[in-house]
């Protein structure tokens, strides 16, 4: 009997101390590369680069903090990419080609996500697409509307005060550091502390078991998609304000970076699993490496490859860790 208590107790330590470092190892992976990296390279540790990296990845944080709502509950969103490039060509359009307020611009380009999330989720909910299909659908369309209204070309000139956005400090702090952190706390106490934020996680562990439950599940995954098309607008219009021109490529390159972000911060591509500080820590690793490699003079397309293969790893953690 003794025998097997203390095998009993050895096992509860062995799968605690598993589920720590499952929860913990991405933070001290972090913290351990910076450090190897400020001791290293001495350009990397000025206040003004680590500043920069901060910066960088604050709008890549919140757009991938929208993705990771999408993934929560199963499902997927291809379509962030054009969304960028959407709302960033009719914002420059609405504020210089027509001369809106630029509030108003903001509040018409905000709508027009709120649209295309709805139009993501009853395609997927309600019309039994699955995702990532119905997403690149909408993708396609996304891109072939803003195409034909800009011709591909930028649309410069917006006012120099909407650089604020993504250039602008709050005393010694950038502004998109301060919003990341508002919009990380915010979209945190939602999915810790309410019921509907629970329910992101329930519907992606299991859908059926959640409307046996009484979840709306329909609702939460329509949710999902709005509320990610609304921070990838968020997102959107920070990285605009940066060049103050609207630009259907900005957001080209961007969804495997976010994708690689959202799995990377632990959250199961399978849904029901993750969290909104792994998703930011998981961005702010992404962009230190990105740091540190401009630093050194890596070639942009080493870089795709160092980036794919934090992918790879990190998808077959998932995978393999579904399987135990």
């Amino acid at each position: 009997m003794q025998q097997t208590d203390d095998f009993m107790i050895k096992t509860r330590r062995f799968i605690s101390g598993k589920a720590f470092l499952q929860e913990w190892m991405l933070l001290l992976l972090f913290i351990s590369i910076v450090l190897i990296f400020m001791a290293t390279n001495t350009t990397f540790r000025t206040p003004a680069n680590i500043l920069n990296v901060l910066r960088q990845a604050s709008f890549i944080a919140i757009i991938s903090l929208g993705q990771f709502f999408v993934i929560l509950t199963g499902g997927m969103d291809m379509s962030i990419s054009a969304i960028i490039g959407m709302v960033s060509i009719f914002f420059a359009g609405f504020a210089v080609t027509l001369g809106y307020p630029v509030w108003l611009a903001i509040a018409l380009v905000i709508l027009m996500a709120i649209f295309v999330g709805l139009f993501n989720g009853i395609l997927v909910v309600y019309g039994k697409m699955p995702a990532f299909i119905g997403t690149l659908v909408t993708m396609t369309i996304i891109k072939g509307i803003y195409f034909i209204y800009s011709g591909g070309l930028p649309i410069p000139g917006l006012p120099e005060s909407f650089n604020f956005l993504g250039a602008g400090y709050i005393g010694m702090i950038p502004f998109p550091i301060v919003l990341m952190v508002i919009i990380a706390f915010a979209l945190y106490i939602f999915t810790q502390h309410t019921s509907l934020g629970r329910s992101f996680y329930a519907v992606g562990g299991n859908i059926e078991a959640s409307r046996l439950s009484g979840i709306n599940v329909d609702f939460v995954g329509v949710f999902a998609f709005v509320l990610c098309a609304v921070l990838t607008a968020i997102g959107a219009l920070g990285l605009t304000s940066r060049t103050l021109s609207g630009n259907v490529m900005l957001g080209e390159n961007l969804l495997f970076d976010i994708m690689t972000i959202v799995v990377l911060g632990g959250t199961s591509l399978s849904g029901g699993r993750g969290s909104v500080i792994g998703v930011v820590i998981a961005t702010l690793f992404l962009q230190v490496i990105s740091n540190m490699m401009v630093l050194m003079s890596i070639n942009t397309y080493w870089q795709w490859v160092v980036k794919g293969f934090i992918l790879l790893i990190v998808v077959l953690i998932d995978v393999n860790s579904k399987r135990e």
